[in-house]
């Protein structure tokens, strides 16, 4: 399993708990960081590409991100 980058274990929405994604919803923040494709990420998780594109949705919402590029800003941006 993939663990979630350390620049975002700190993220906080809301009143929600500190990390409010489900571990599969990790692994899929640490391949977006790679900026892997939806097909790409199914491949190596053996998923479909539809249940990708699902997982990818419920993290911008539960993050308050308008699109996957801040998934993948976010996760590449060292803490300071």
């Amino acid at each position: 399993m993939l663990a979630l980058p350390p620049s975002l274990n700190s993220w906080r929405v809301g009143r929600r708990p500190a990390d409010p994604l489900t571990p599969r919803e990790r692994e899929v923040v640490g391949l977006l960081a790679k900026v892997l494709s939806n097909r790409e990420i199914a491949a190596t998780l053996v998923l479909s590409e539809r249940t990708v594109e699902s997982h990818v949705r419920s993290i911008l919402a539960k993050l308050g991100m308008a699109n996957r590029t801040e998934i993948a800003t976010r996760a590449a941006t060292p803490k300071r």
